[in-house]
């Protein structure tokens, strides 16, 4: 197996790029949702359920080196933000899923009103700690014959790497055959998968939720978009596709690295 697509979002909820590598360390892929959006009033962390024009946003670091600490772009329709990852020290406790999280208010980002203008709504713009905000585990794991049965089912006219995008994988792992069957990585719960130069201990399988039938890119639900989880729910008893793992040995990974389920202990 090989390493088919890698992807992050910056920004909670934002657009999920492609990546051409990344680093994994205990606390996840590195540059994945270091950065949440808040409802100012009621202090929780806004969910792409309920915002899905949050997918239409697309944040990326000025200088991947530097971190959050060399500047962050936001884009946003036909408006783009650029500038420091500013705080004053403040920090808030939030609500995510249930969860109390403790994130710091970012001050002075001009970030802050363009996402507030292209969401409608009044937004706080936060640092979170690392996988502080992931629903599950840090990393997330799909196979292309997962995707490709979704596609399938649904009846999507859309690109694989279009759908693979909607359901949001840090790894989305090429099975090696048109052949192989779907949905395999469940068998992979409780073992180890190596993984280029990092190793990631699998958990279990993700719940999906309607956010895969929105457009990975714009937020919208096309004809061409619906249906997935609907499709899923109909291959699935339960609306299960892909897994969580949590990283047991850093290392870079980048595309087209092997990818093998260890033995078991």
């Amino acid at each position: 197996m090989r390493v088919h697509r890698l992807g992050v979002a910056l920004l909670k909820g934002a657009q999920h790029p492609a990546r051409p590598t990344l680093r994994f360390d205990a606390a996840g892929p590195g540059g994945d949702r270091l950065l949440c959006a808040l409802d100012a009033d009621r202090r929780t962390v806004l969910r792409t359920v309920a915002h899905p024009r949050l997918l239409a946003a697309r944040a990326h670091l000025v200088d991947e080196d530097r971190g959050l600490t060399g500047g962050w772009t936001l884009r946003a329709a036909d408006d783009v933000a650029t500038g420091p990852a500013v705080t004053d020290g403040s920090t808030v406790e939030v609500d995510y899923w249930g969860r109390r999280v403790t994130v710091r208010p970012l001050v002075a980002s001009p970030h802050t009103a363009l996402l507030s203008e292209h969401l409608g709504r009044d937004v706080v713009l936060a640092l979170a700690p690392r996988g502080g905000i992931v629903y599950g585990a840090a990393v997330s794991v799909v196979t292309r014959a997962t995707v490709r049965a979704l596609v399938d089912a649904a009846g999507v006219a859309e690109p694989e790497e279009a759908a693979a995008a909607r359901l949001r994988a840090t790894l989305v792992v090429d099975d090696g055959t048109d052949a192989a069957a779907p949905f395999a990585e469940d068998s992979w719960a409780g073992r180890e998968l190596v993984v280029g130069e990092a190793r990631i201990r699998v958990r279990g399988p993700i719940v999906r939720c309607r956010v895969i039938d929105h457009d990975p890119a714009t937020g919208t639900t096309a004809t061409a978009g619906a249906g997935l989880l609907r499709a899923l729910s109909g291959l699935r008893e339960r609306p299960l596709a892909g897994v969580d793992a949590v990283v047991t040995r850093p290392g870079t990974v980048t595309l087209g690295d092997a990818v093998r389920v260890a033995a078991p202990c």
